[in-house]
C-alpha cells in the first residue's frame, strides 16, 4: 500500500519504532537511522540483547527496515542525512526538544533542502510548555495526564502505609504515542501530495494519553460534574452488565453487555441455571447476585451455556492462551520473521527466524481471496505473501543506501575510518 515512500526514522526504544513499524509492515522503505556507536539501545535491552541481530525486544518492532548509521554530530553525518532527507517523503525524530535544532536536522534545516517533507516530532511532554526539557518515562506521562489515578483503588501494603496504584503491564503512553506518529506520519506525507507542501507535527504522549481520555472526561468538562475516578466510572467495575466475575474454577469470564438487549439474554440464562431460583430481574439488579450464580460452574461449563447465545461474554486468558488460541492463529497475528541474514540463529533455532505480533491491519485488494497472508505488505508495494524480513542488523544497509546517493566505494571507507558510520 505505501510501496514508494520513503520515511527517515531518528528514533529508538519503544514509541517511535513502533509508528514506523507500521508503516514498514504496510510496504513503506523506512531507514532506521542510528548512532554508529551502539544503534538503538533496544537492541542490547532483554532477552538476547547485545546480540548481532539485537534483542528480542528490537526484533518486535523493527522488522521490514533498513539500518543506516550516521554520527549526526559530525558535519559528515549531517550532511548525509540531508543528502536522504532530499530523498525522503517524511521524517519522524523522538529527540529531547531543541536537540534537533542543535544537530541542525530539525524541520526548518531540512525543509530548506526538501520543502514537501513531512517531519513529525514525538516527545513526552511536547515541544512547547513548561515541561517539554522533563526527562519522563511512561509512568510519569500516564501520572500527569491523570490516567495513572484511575487504574484502581489506593490499597494498603507491605505494612508501611504506602498507598498502592495497580501499575499498567504495556507502555501505554509510548505505543498510542506511536499509533498518533503513524498516523501524523502518514497525514502529512497524504497532505504534501494534495498541496505540494511539508508539514510539521509535534506529537506529545501525554496529550495522546489526555486524547484517550476524551470520553471519561467530557462530563467533567462540559458541565463542571464530578471529577472522574475509579469509584464513579462504570466501566470500572461499578455496573454488574459491564464486570469480571469468577467462576467456580477460579477462571474469570469478562461481561460487556452495554447494550439492555445483551443483559437482559444472559440474566435470562443465569436464572435458568441459579439454584435459588432468584430469577432474572433480581440477578440482573445486583453484582453480588450475578457473582453468586457465576461462581456455582466453572469456566468452560458457562462458555458452552453461552454458546451463540448473544450476550458479550469471553473468557479472561492468559497471554499464553490467547496467543495459542484459534482467534489469534485465524487472523495471523502471530509471524515467524525470515532467518536473520547476520548468519544468528532466530529463537526458533537453525534456520528459523522470529516469531512476534504480526501487523493488525489486514489488507484486502480488489479481487482478491480472503486469506491471512494479507496481514504484512512486501516493500515496494506488492501485497506479501511470505515472511516478513527480520530487524536489519546495526548499519547493515549503509553501503546500499549510501551508494544509492551518489558516494563511492572509496567515500565509504573514509566514513568507517572515521567514525561516522561503521
Amino acid at each position: 500500500m505505501l510501496g514508494g515512500l520513503r520515511v527517515l526514522d531518528l528514533t529508538f526504544y519503544l514509541p517511535g519504532p513502533y509508528a514506523t513499524l507500521f508503516l514498514a509492515d504496510l510496504g513503506a522503505e523506512v531507514i532506521k537511522v542510528e548512532n554508529p556507536a551502539g544503534g538503538d539501545p533496544l537492541r542490547g535491552l532483554g532477552p538476547e540483547g547485545g546480540s548481532p541481530a539485537g534483542s528480542v525486544f528490537f526484533q518486535a518492532i523493527n522488522r521490514n527496515k533498513k539500518s543506516v548509521t550516521l554520527d549526526l554530530k559530525d558535519p559528515q553525518g549531517r550532511d548525509l542525512l540531508l543528502r536522504l532527507a532530499r530523498t525522503a517523503d517524511a521524517v519522524l525524530e523522538q529527540y529531547r526538544p531543541g536537540v534537533a535544532k542543535r544537530l541542525g536536522i530539525d524541520y526548518e534545516a531540512l525543509r530548506q533542502v526538501n520543502p514537501k517533507l513531512a517531519y513529525v516530532s514525538l516527545s513526552g511532554y511536547g515541544q512547547t510548555g513548561p515541561r517539554r526539557h522533563e526527562a519522563g518515562h511512561d509512568i510519569n506521562y500516564m501520572a500527569r495526564s491523570g490516567l495513572l489515578s484511575l487504574f484502581g483503588d489506593e490499597e494498603e501494603t507491605g505494612g508501611r502505609g504506602c498507598p498502592r496504584l495497580p501499575l499498567p503491564p504495556i507502555q501505554i503512553a509510548d505505543l498510542n504515542g506511536g499509533n498518533l506518529a503513524a498516523l501524523a506520519l502518514l497525514a502529512g506525507m497524504l497532505s504534501a501530495r494534495v498541496t505540494g507542501q511539508g508539514s510539521y507535527v509535534d506529537v506529545s504522549m501525554t496529550d495522546g494519553l489526555l486524547a484517550l481520555m476524551s470520553m471519561t472526561a467530557a462530563n467533567y468538562l462540559a458541565a463542571g460534574g464530578q471529577p472522574p475516578e475509579r469509584s464513579n466510572l462504570f466501566l470500572a467495575g461499578g455496573e454488574p452488565f459491564y464486570n469480571v466475575y469468577l467462576t467456580a474454577d477460579g477462571r474469570f469470564l469478562s461481561v460487556g453487555a452495554l447494550e439492555p438487549k445483551f443483559w437482559a439474554n444472559l440474566c435470562e440464562i443465569l436464572a435458568e441455571h441459579d439454584p435459588e431460583e432468584k430469577g432474572a430481574g433480581a440477578i440482573g439488579a445486583s453484582r453480588e447476585e450475578a457473582a453468586r450464580v457465576f461462581a456455582t460452574k466453572e469456566s468452560d461449563e458457562w462458555l458452552r451455556l453461552l454458546d451463540g447465545r448473544d450476550v458479550c461474554v469471553a473468557p479472561v486468558l492468559t497471554v499464553a492462551e490467547a496467543l495459542a488460541s484459534d482467534l489469534v492463529a485465524e487472523r495471523g497475528m502471530v509471524v515467524e520473521t525470515e532467518p536473520p541474514g547476520d548468519g544468528t540463529v532466530g529463537r526458533g533455532g537453525e534456520g528459523k527466524g522470529y516469531r512476534q505480533i504480526g501487523s493488525p491491519l489486514a489488507v484486502k485488494r480488489a479481487g482478491e481471496p480472503d486469506g491471512r497472508e494479507r496481514k504484512v505488505a512486501e516493500p515496494g508495494g506488492a501485497a506479501r505473501h511470505s515472511t516478513p524480513r527480520p530487524a536489519p542488523g546495526l548499519g547493515e544497509h549503509n553501503r546500499e543506501v549510501l551508494l544509492s546517493l551518489g558516494l563511492s566505494e572509496d567515500n565509504l571507507k573514509v566514513l568507517v575510518a572515521r567514525g561516522v558510520i561503521v
